[in-house]
């Protein structure tokens, strides 16, 4: 074997150690533990905000929102539903996460749980040792993850208002969800308008306070979406068409994805 063999083999050898080490580590790197001592896979994008409607002892039930930013921070809001009254509570801190699940600091020791488990697109409210609550009303202890990916950062052209076919393109008449901001950019031929908005449980929206530019508009069309938004309580989409609703009734307006 001459030198040069003998360098070229060496330096296959190093090469192949190399990547071993390096996909050795990258496995490492993406598996947790969990507080009982199992691995398992961790959810990249567990932050967020989750909301859900929790069972209550003596109350009717506990609508709740969980927030948890990339700083480990949380925000936990409990509104107490009983009847026509509600008690509000909110709680703020740090937690950790070990493995896919997460505890919540600062919370006074047996008053309530602090644990939560993360789950594609949800997390699921545990018992004071951090186990699943099992029985009839296990799945109600799930929150899931606010926004509908089907919707969001995608370009959504109006194509019906009120019942009635809008003619135009999709640069005069469209929708953008932008889940990044919570707001919504659209136009209806006239102003760009620019209005907070909430999903939760993939259907339920809201629309809130809005802005736009001022230019005098050449019908009443933009007013009548305005209105659509302020009267929205839900959406349908397949991922292809979108729809804006109130409650059962016909849809206020459809979309259609922006080619």
């Amino acid at each position: 074997m001459t030198n040069k063999d003998f360098r070229t083999i060496v330096v296959l050898i190093m090469a192949a150690l190399t990547i071993y080490s390096c996909n050795n580590h990258s496995g490492k790197t993406r598996q947790a533990h969990t507080s009982d001592g199992r691995s398992t896979q961790v959810s990249p994008d567990w932050h967020g905000t989750y909301s859900g409607f929790l069972p209550c002892a003596d109350c009717d039930r506990i609508e709740t929102e969980l927030i948890l930013n990339d700083d480990f921070t949380y925000v936990l809001v409990n509104s107490y539903l009983k009847g026509e009254e509600s008690f509000t509570d909110t709680l703020l801190g740090k937690f950790t996460l070990k493995g896919s699940r997460i505890k919540l600091q600062g919370i006074p020791k047996n008053e309530r749980s602090p644990w939560f488990k993360v789950e594609e697109g949800q997390v699921r409210y545990l018992d004071m040792k951090g186990r699943i609550i099992k029985g009839e009303l296990e799945n109600h202890y799930i929150m899931r993850k606010n926004g509908n990916p089907l919707v969001e950062d995608r370009k959504w052209q109006i194509v019906e208002i009120y019942g009635k076919p809008v003619e135009g393109t999709a640069d005069n008449y469209y929708m953008i969800f932008n889940s990044r901001e919570g707001r919504i950019s659209a136009k209806v031929n006239c102003n760009i308008l620019n209005y907070s908005y909430k999903i939760k449980n993939e259907f339920q929206v809201r629309f809130g306070q809005g802005m736009s530019t001022l230019m005098a508009c050449p019908d009443n069309l933009e007013d009548e979406f305005k209105e659509i938004l302020e009267l929205a309580d839900n959406l349908s989409t397949d991922g292809k068409y979108l729809s804006l609703n109130k409650a059962r009734m016909a849809p206020l307006a459809r979309l259609i994805l922006a080619e």
